[in-house]
Formats: C-alpha cells, structure tokens, sequence
C-alpha cells in the first residue's frame, strides 16, 4: 500500500525524506526458508524491530518488505525475492502469491520501483524466475494504458498450468508486454487459469469509474470479480455510490479454484463501526474479521500494536489423504480463533452469529477436516488443559462420551446414528454425515480455562495423523450481578414522584455488557443506559450509583431489573439478543408504585 499525503504544509518538511533512495538490503535468510511459508504468508506495512525471536540471518528488523509466516517465521527477506531481478535493494512487498516451493517461485509487486530505470514498476507482476508483466498487461482487458498500481494478488488455476504459464512469460521481455498489452489475456486464456488482482489507484472516467482500488479484478477477463461492497460485512458502508465508501483492497487470497466463498483479505483503511476491523486485519468475504493482525505479528513482540496487511498468500498444498485438521469449533471457523482462545467474527453456522473476542461454553461441536474414506479408518478428539497461560498441555483427555449424529441416507432423507468412542476416543470415520467433516460434541461443563483440542486420524494400516492443536478459552461461568437499594420499601410500595436509589455491579472474566431498566404492563424504560465491553480486559463495574425518578409515571406493579451477559459462545450460538451476549445473570425488586403520598 502505497501512503498518499494530502496535507500541502507537510511536503516541505516530507521531501527531503522521500527522495532518499531504497536503502541496501543487509541480509538474506535463503530458499530453504521459503517452507515455513506453506500454511500462510504475508507482509507488513511497517517495518519493525523484532523484540522475540530473531531470524536465522541475525537481523532483528523486520522490513515490510519481508515475507513472514505463522510462528514468528522470516520465510524470505526482500534480498532473497528480488535476487533473480537482479536487484540489491529493499523496494518492499505489496502483493504476493507463493506458487511453487520445489522451484522457489513467488510472484509479487513492490512498494516502489526498480533502482535500474526502465527494468519495473511498483505496478508490475514480478517472479522469482525474473519474469515482469508490467501493469498495463494487467489491464488490457479493461482498456487503460498507464499504470494504476498492483496492491492485492491471487493466481487461479491448475498447479500445472499455471507453471507452464510463468514458464513462457519468462521468456517475454517487458517491451513486449508493452507493446502488445493485450496479449496477457490471450494466453491465460490458453493455458486455463487467471490473475486476481487490485491496483491502488481508480480507473477512469472520473464521473463514473469502471472500478475502484477496492475492487478484485480479472486479468483474463476484465471484469470485477467482487466489488468493494460484496467483499465487507451488510453493515459496512462499502462501495460508491450507494456505501459511499471504498475501504480499498490491499491483500487477497483463496484457493486455485477461483472460490469466492474462500476469499480473505485486508483493506487500505480501518473501520470503528459495529463489524469494526483494522486495515492489518485478515477479512472473510462478507463474514469480518477471521485473524487480528495482532494474532499474526505479537510472537515478533513489536513496539506497536498494528503493523498492517499490505501482502497475503495462503499455499495449496497437497495434503495426505488422513490429513487431520480442525476445521471449526463451537460454530467458528478456527481460523477465526486466535492463539488466546478467544474468538472473533462471524460464525460459519446458518443463521450467523458474532463474535466479541468471545470464550467458549456448554456444548462445543468440533469438526474436522473430512479424509479419505478409503484410505483412513478411525479418528479421534483430546482436550488438554494449559497447566499456565503461557504452558501448552502435555496431558491429552480422550473425548469418548457416546452421543447421535445425522447421518445421509437417501435425498431428503437422515437418520440419527449411535456414535459411541471405544475408551481411548477412537470412531469409526463416518462418511455419510451431514456435518460435513469429522463430527464430536464436547460438554465442556464445569470447565474454564485456557484448553487445546486436537484431531488424529489413523490410516487403514495403523499409521496416526495428528493436527494442530486449536486452543479455545472455556467460560462456564455466569457473571457476578448484584443489585441493592438504598432504602428497602415497606411491602414494596413507593409512591409517585419518589425516587429509589441503589448501587449495581456486573463483573465476570469475559464482560460483555450490563442494563438496568424499569418495566410494567403500563410503563418501561432504561435506569441505567447499556454498558458496552471496551477491551479484553474489561471486566465490567462494581458499586455503580443508579436513581430511579417514578415521577410521572401510571400507578401499577413494577420491576426494575438488572442483567448482566459476558461474551460466550454457548452451545455453538449466540444465546441472547442485543445488548446481550453468552450467559446471563438476572436480579430484580418488585415494587407497587401508588398514587398519592404514603401514610404518616
């Protein structure tokens, strides 16, 4: 992403620095670093100091032009990218997809251009291999001929075509491409696969553009993959004219398949309303956020708390055909859980529900990632508790509770299935659950605390495949409410235009929110306004003031009630409507408001 300043008074103070050439890249940490890439990669927009752990190179600064992975991994350094331009500089990262491990090519776009003139533009597709498809090749299709940028990027195709494809563009010289930009189009074509991608700045006319620099594109076809506006959450005001905003599109990914359903990204700027994510935040199409930028960058312990999304890629690699993976718990994907337990987001049930870095109660639904079912066997699920909040589990518990489970028959028609674990948790695989992967309930009653959840499954000869643990954060616990008067009316009785005082406090671990309201067949309204959560550490409030003035109010029976919800997720669902959330405490004092001036 490239920063644009609109404030005229700066450009004197500014330009000195801006005219300072890209500075010498100091380190490299090798292709075989490129493998700690295969799960996820990504850049930063800033660079910074590594306060954690240090990379292989010894190099402590972390440049956004480095491409990181999960763990705290420098899988390669802008040097090690750039290498077969033949280019000995730091031009940063701002778009990329990984292709290919066995033959180390990665395509990207940079921050700024080529030192060398004429070689490439921050605008321009580039790979490992050397080869460059300048911007304008990029837009053929859509019928621009000067460069709008690169800023997000996602290949679509078959692994070997797309090989074949970057194979033959290497061997095309950038002044082809120019003179013959259209030719692009033409050989995705051939070959059956398509670039997708953004670009920082809008297409022309201005009155009325043909896209916008939150828009996904096609290369092959020239048309808007997914607008700005069908990329953000209902709530968000995306898209121009009718949002009236474009959020801009700074990274994407999804699979070779081209499936929109699968798309993450990240945008140019943040938004603070009630979807509210920043623009280091990894997005699912339509659903928020599914990974803070925190989550991605606080192993590196940097000084700042958000660096920024600027490059994504998340590798196709095969997998074994008794692959184990978790693939969602208690409704959440478990992408969207971060390494605290706690959950963000929207849900991948029907109807949705979101999450407010929310723990996890009662019943929880664990699915697995379905394997072969000629192939694989038997699976199993374990719980393990942190012994600290720093210490993962060394001791696994095998869930092996019987329960039933839906099973597909015929179109239209299920059937409810005994399951029942042998004592050491093994099932059967069952290949023709409705769930859609490998299915086991967990009571998680009586539990809270920090807990990872695991998945083995085991081949036909013996062989176990065991998965990443995914941490959840239990909470079984209700919050704490309690409500007190001031002065405890005889028989409950007030009188009108007395005003009843008393204190409330609602706490818990994972506070959502509190209400204190009045209520009766004839009147109702709120005492105390709701009280939001403002972070992690909020646990809510305790000995908080409250008065009740019933002047003007009809005569008649009232309660004054006081609720107190946390953030749970409790049996896989959101359990209370706004302003609520997870589990409730109630308090409440009847009173009889009467007309007239009490007896003296």
């Amino acid at each position: 992403m490239k920063r644009v300043w609109t404030i005229l008074s700066l450009a004197a103070v500014l330009l000195p620095l801006l005219l300072v050439p890209a500075q010498p890249v100091r380190s490299a940490v090798g292709r075989e670093a490129l493998v700690a890439c295969r799960e996820l990669a990504f850049s930063t927009e800033e660079d910074f100091v590594t306060h954690g752990p240090v990379p292989s190179d010894g190099n402590p600064i972390i440049s956004d032009g480095d491409l990181l992975g999960p763990g705290c991994a420098v899988c390669a350094r802008n040097q090690d990218l750039l290498r077969g331009l033949d280019v000995a500089v730091d031009l940063g990262l701002d778009a990329v997809d990984i292709l290919d491990f066995d033959t180390y090519l990665v395509v990207f776009s940079t921050e700024i251009d080529s030192p060398h003139k004429g070689q490439f533009t921050s605008g321009d597709l580039l790979g490992t291999n050397g080869v460059i498809i300048p911007n304008v090749a990029l837009l053929g299709k859509f019928g621009i001929n000067y460069d709008l940028g690169l800023d997000a990027l996602q290949v679509i195709g078959e692994h070997s075509h797309i090989l074949a494809f970057f194979a033959e563009a290497d061997g095309i010289g950038r002044d082809r491409w120019l003179e013959n930009p259209t030719m692009l189009a033409g050989m995705l074509s051939q070959y059956d696969i398509d670039i997708w991608f953004s670009t920082e700045g809008t297409a022309p006319p201005v009155e009325s553009p043909k896209f916008f620099d939150g828009d996904l594109l096609s290369a092959r076809t020239g048309v808007i993959v997914a607008a700005n506006s069908a990329l953000l959450p209902p709530d968000v005001p995306a898209g121009i004219p009718k949002g009236g905003v474009d959020f801009g599109l700074d990274a994407v990914a999804t699979d070779r398949q081209g499936n929109q359903k699968l798309i993450l990204f990240s945008t140019e700027i943040l938004y603070e309303g009630e979807s509210a994510f920043t623009d280091g935040d990894i997005l699912a199409l339509g659903n928020g956020i599914v990974r803070k930028n925190e989550d991605l960058v606080s192993c590196f312990e940097p000084k700042a708390r958000f660096l920024g999304l600027d490059a994504l890629s998340i590798p196709e690699v095969p997998r074994p055909a008794c692959a184990a993976a978790i693939i969602r718990v208690g409704g959440m994907a478990a992408g969207s859980i971060g390494a605290n337990g706690l959950a963000n987001g929207f849900s991948t049930t029907t109807p949705p529900f979101e999450a407010f870095d929310s723990p996890f109660g009662g019943w929880l639904e664990i699915i697995g990632l379905m394997p072969s079912c000629t192939e694989c066997s038997q699976f199993k699920v374990e719980y393990g508790a942190w012994p600290s909040t720093t210490t993962p589990p060394t001791i696994w518990v095998p869930l092996n509770e019987p329960f039933k489970e839906w099973s597909f028959i015929w179109p239209g028609w299920y059937i409810r299935v005994d399951r029942t674990p042998t004592t050491d948790g093994w099932l059967d695989i069952l290949c023709t659950t409705t769930m859609g992967g490998l299915y086991m309930p967990w009571n998680t009653s009586g539990k809270n605390g920090k807990y990872s959840v695991r998945l083995t499954v085991k081949e036909n000869g013996g062989v176990e495949h065991v998965s990443a643990p995914v941490v959840v954060m239990l909470d079984n616990t209700v919050p704490d409410a309690t409500l007190t008067l001031d002065v405890v009316p005889v028989c409950g009785d007030v009188y009108a235009g007395d005003v009843v005082t008393g204190k409330i406090t609602g706490t818990d671990a994972h506070f959502y929110s509190y209400r204190l309201r009045y209520e009766s067949s004839l009147a109702s309204g709120l005492i105390l306004p709701v009280r939001k959560y403002t972070g992690i550490a909020d646990t809510g409030d305790t000995n908080v003031v409250f008065s009740w003035d019933t002047t003007g109010l009809p005569a008649c029976g009232y309660q004054i009630i006081l609720e107190v919800w946390d953030r749970a997720i409790v049996n896989n669902g959101r359990s209370w409507g706004e302003p609520g959330y997870g589990w409730r405490t109630i308090k409440s004092f009847y009173f009889c408001l009467e007309e007239g001036s009490p007896p003296s």
